[in-house]
């Protein structure tokens, strides 16, 4: 399984700018439905409020050595949230909502992918299986929440081309490996500042 390859869609690099390019589509674009402006703020709610729980987690992990050391559990896998809160819904807008049988396997399938790239994050490396648990969690939690407010709207040709023309330039840049912003450094000086540590918290010591 190319693991590295999957879990580059949970990466806040692809899934963020997607995310609201699809969003801001389904609001201004020609013609009916649109989402709504209060559902805009609600889904973009959804996502800052996801986003701020994974960040408050890792900074108290590393400020103030915050867990479950039994679990060895310490923070939401980042991109096991992002995957539940993107891949789900994209796919069902990919279906108009008159085809129920087609957009609820369509929605099944985007579940399917983002449970892959949540598990991505154990063979890599970066997550041990609680902590990508803990992030399927929230990230369900947000999926459901995110299914409710796109559920009478879908994606018309244009807006698919959009998101899949934004996807594919994000993963070129990846590819090529062009540099990418550090965010496990910034929650690690956020802690150690907040905290008044010396240094930043590390899993190895924590759970001797």
């Amino acid at each position: 399984m190319p693991w590295n390859a999957l879990t580059l869609l949970g990466d806040a690099v692809l899934v963020v700018p997607l995310l609201v390019a699809v969003a801001l589509w389904l609001r201004v674009r020609p013609g009916a439905p649109r989402l709504s402006g209060a559902g805009l703020l609600h889904w973009a709610a959804l996502v800052a409020g996801s986003l701020a729980l994974v960040a408050a987690s890792k900074i108290a992990f590393y400020g103030w050595g915050t867990g479950i050391r039994r679990w060895n559990l310490t923070c939401f896998s980042g991109h096991a949230v992002l995957a539940w809160l993107a891949w789900p819904a994209l796919f069902a807008l990919l279906v108009p909502p008159r085809y129920r049988v087609l957009r609820l396997a369509a929605t099944l399938a985007g579940a399917g992918l983002a449970a892959l790239v949540a598990w991505s994050r154990v063979p890599t490396g970066a997550h041990p299986p609680s902590e990508v648990m803990a992030g399927v969690a929230l990230g369900l939690a947000a999926c459901l929440a995110t299914l409710r407010l796109v559920r009478g709207l879908s994606l018309d040709f244009r807006g698919i081309a959009l998101a899949a023309g934004l996807a594919g330039l994000v993963a070129l840049a990846a590819e090529r490996d062009v540099p990418r912003p550090n965010t496990e450094r910034w929650f690690a000086k956020a802690g150690v500042a907040l905290s008044g540590a010396e240094k930043p918290q590390s899993r190895r010591h924590w759970r001797d």
